[in-house]
């Protein structure tokens, strides 16, 4: 089976909204049970329709087969997943963020279920994870994986090779940002509930009758929300920081490795 060259571009866009529908499943903000299918399904095929032909100009007049039309699904969806998985890295290092937070403040059993993921996490880190997406919202980081996406189909345009295995290793390399961004962050509230862990000690030393079950667990409670209202500004900058050039960064390394750097 071939395809007329008059239809070229539109096969490019349907291949090519196949990778921005992925990336918007599986990265973040995009993959909200809030925003339907149907509108990532429009969307996606806004932005193809623009982009895609652009991007695959040297393959126009090509002939394609079944075999090459199936190769070139599977192309379009692993790059989709590349970006959205990478994309969506840092919100899971907020999510760990959260997950530090809770166990040390005494907060570990408040569980909540995730609305993004669908999976049981601590209620603070969802608070904090929502925070985050707001501040990316804000940020207009949405816009940049948007015009990432759309850039892709320059370095990787449809049709073109299987991505490189150096790519794949440099996305499992950004994963190490949810342990840095996490321990991080988490540090001021380790050394606050640390301080106060040794002073409740040295206390039930000189009071060996006082109940350290039941006076310590509200101290911890108490102290984290303390350190989380004396730093709020501090933290608004920090998710700040990270969510500004993680786009950028998550593309350097897909569109570096594309073409070998």
């Amino acid at each position: 089976m071939t395809v007329e060259i008059g239809l070229m571009s539109v096969l490019y866009a349907l291949l090519g909204s196949i990778r921005v529908l992925v990336m918007m499943m599986a990265g973040p903000i995009f993959s909200h049970p809030a925003l339907s299918v149907r509108v990532r399904l429009m969307a996606s095929l806004m932005i193809a329709w623009v982009a895609a032909p652009a991007g695959a100009g040297a393959l126009a007049g090509s002939e394609w087969d079944v075999m090459s039309l199936a190769g070139a699904v599977v192309v379009e969806v692993l790059i989709g997943l590349i970006v959205g998985v990478g994309s969506g890295l840092v919100f899971a290092g907020i999510l760990q963020l959260g997950e530090f937070v809770a166990i040390q403040g005494g907060l570990g059993a408040a569980r909540s279920i995730d609305p993004t993921s669908g999976a049981s996490s601590v209620a603070i880190g969802s608070a904090l994870n929502t925070f985050a997406m707001l501040i990316f919202l804000v940020i207009g980081g949405h816009h940049e994986l948007i015009r990432g996406i759309g850039a892709s189909f320059d370095s990787l345009p449809v049709g073109g090779d299987m991505p490189g295995p150096e790519i794949f290793r440099e996305v499992a390399t950004l994963a190490s940002v949810i342990w840095e961004l996490a321990f991080r962050l988490a540090a001021p509230l380790s050394i606050s509930i640390f301080i106060q862990n040794i002073s409740m000690g040295f206390l039930a030393r000189a009071m060996p009758q006082l109940n350290l079950l039941l006076v310590n667990l509200p101290l911890q409670v108490g102290m984290m929300l303390l350190v989380f209202g004396f730093g709020a500004s501090e933290f608004v900058h920090a998710f700040k920081d990270v969510l500004e050039e993680w786009p950028s960064r998550v593309f350097t390394v897909v569109m570096g490795g594309a073409i070998g750097g």
